[in-house]
């Protein structure tokens, strides 16, 4: 978790709108400002209202995000994938199959 004097921000390359805690653009009070063009525009008590304030701001700028692209695997690479998955799920359900062996532990008398 992150300690409440440690410095935030969350931006956009190329909008000049930001979300910043306890950085030299705003108070060191530990809350959370929604900063447009170098100016402070509002103070919030969370994260969580500073973020939703923020994806507002960026909508009314026009901001659209980029589609990701997705690049198809190969049928070697999905195989690959698809043992690793399975050797995981084996891994963490093997608890359940382990030997509850007897008194004495190791068979002796």
């Amino acid at each position: 978790m992150a300690r409440s004097d440690e410095a935030y921000r969350q931006y956009v390359p190329g909008f000049d709108i930001s979300i910043e805690k306890n950085t030299t653009s705003v108070p060191r009070d530990g809350k959370y400002y929604l900063v447009r063009g170098g100016q402070v525009v509002k103070a919030f008590r969370t994260l969580k209202q500073a973020d939703a304030a923020f994806k507002e701001a960026l909508t009314e700028a026009g901001y659209t995000p980029r589609p990701v692209e997705k690049q198809a695997k190969s049928a070697t690479e999905e195989d690959i994938e698809r043992y690793l998955d399975a050797k995981d799920v084996y891994w963490a359900e093997s608890y359940k199959y382990r030997g509850k062996g007897g008194k004495g532990g190791r068979g002796g008398v």
